[in-house]
């Protein structure tokens, strides 16, 4: 019994490893996309827009965020054609899963790992004329964009 107690927190350990494994792979493709993004589109771009052409939030994001953050972004319109090996397609599969995935900003630092900020629970209610989920999500991504270097 004593033995028994002793490889408890080995096997414990083991378990936890085994179960952290496949985030440590999720966090390292992220870091590793990002760089890739970094090296392909340079310095002056540090913002990946992805949505499609929905009349929910294509006209809003043309309008207000393309001319407002459009010189440092880049931009993936899933309407149109693009390819999985384009790199911002890579960047957007690796930074969203499943989740919420279109329209998102991912933000690319200089070093390190994205962040993303997703925008379709915020655009599902501004069609309903509730704005506040849409002006916090910009207001997130606005924060986040202000503590980079300017693109």
């Amino acid at each position: 019994m004593a033995v028994a107690g002793r490889a408890f927190p080995i096997v414990l350990a083991a378990l936890a490893l085994l179960l952290a494994l496949p985030y440590v792979r999720y966090r390292a493709r992220r870091r590793e996309t990002a760089r890739r993004f970094r090296e392909r589109f340079g310095a002056g771009k540090d913002l990946l827009i992805v949505y499609t052409e929905s009349p929910h939030w294509q006209p809003y994001i043309e309008q207000h965020w393309l001319p407002r953050w459009g010189e440092r972004a880049v931009v993936l319109n899933r309407t149109r054609p693009w390819k999985e090996a384009d790199i911002e397609a890579a960047l957007w599969r690796a930074a969203t899963g499943s989740l919420e995935h279109t329209p998102v900003a991912i933000v690319v630092p200089p070093d390190g790992d994205v962040r993303v900020v997703r925008f379709w629970r915020a655009f599902r209610d501004h069609k309903h004329g509730k704005d506040r989920r849409l002006r916090a999500a910009e207001a997130e991504l606005e924060a986040v964009l202000a503590k980079l270097a300017p693109g």
